[in-house]
């Protein structure tokens, strides 16, 4: 008789969450991917966004989204995922406040509580940072379709006044490539890890991510400069 042997099967998950070839390291990359949680509409249709933690303060994480994903806050689930635990979640938690909202830019800032449990911050780019050749190479995060975080290589081909609806307007980073849906809300990192842009949309074959200025501008105007990094 034959011995009984055992055979274990390999669930495939997707497409790797990073990648060895993008502008970040592949850990650079994976803590990115920390510090950007899942942001999901438990409430009538099921829409997911994404989000990146910019600073934390007094047992508040401060998560900076898309205007458009922020919503309802007391419909949204926050769901944080770690190396260690992806790809299911490392933390779940309701109980969302927004506190600043940008609707010209697509931009908001939630405030959730984490108590002692803080999670890491995804610095910002400070004021004159940001690029200024193009085209330059990038990374995004966010959640495709709605599924797991993601590391995406992006180029960056220019900076747009762009008018949206009504008499809405503001500067935008322009990308060789449109974002899947869920990953609006999502960072833009630049090679040195700091956000420099937020998923907004996507037009014309093109991706539109708010632009770092812009969202800079916006913290300070509501009394959010404390995110904003000190100029080197």
């Amino acid at each position: 008789m034959l011995p009984a042997v055992t055979i274990a099967f390999l669930i495939p998950l997707g497409p790797a969450p990073v990648g060895k070839t993008l502008a970040l390291s592949v850990d650079a990359q994976w803590a990115a991917i920390e510090t950007c949680p899942r942001i999901v509409n438990k409430a009538g249709e099921r829409s997911t966004g994404t989000g990146a933690v910019v600073g934390v303060r007094d047992g508040f994480a401060y998560i900076l989204t898309a205007h458009h994903v922020a919503g309802d806050p007391e419909e949204r689930e926050v769901q944080f995922f770690t190396r260690k635990s992806y790809p299911v979640p490392a933390r779940k938690i309701r109980g969302v406040q927004v506190v600043a909202k940008y609707p010209d830019t697509d931009a908001a800032v939630l405030k959730l509580a984490v108590g002692d449990d803080a999670p890491a911050v995804l610095p910002l780019a400070g004021i004159g940072q940001r690029p200024k050749r193009f085209p330059f190479d990038a990374v995004s995060v966010g959640c495709s379709n709605g599924k797991l975080p993601t590391c995406r290589g992006e180029q960056v081909i220019g900076k747009k006044f762009v008018r949206r609806q009504g008499d809405s307007a503001a500067f935008f980073w322009e990308l060789a490539e449109p974002p899947l849906p869920g990953r609006s809300g999502g960072p833009l990192i630049d090679a040195q890890g700091r956000v420099i842009g937020l998923c907004a949309a996507a037009r014309d074959r093109r991706g539109y991510y708010a632009h770092l200025d812009e969202i800079l501008a916006g913290l300070k105007r509501d009394e959010l400069g404390w995110l904003v990094p000190a100029n080197p």
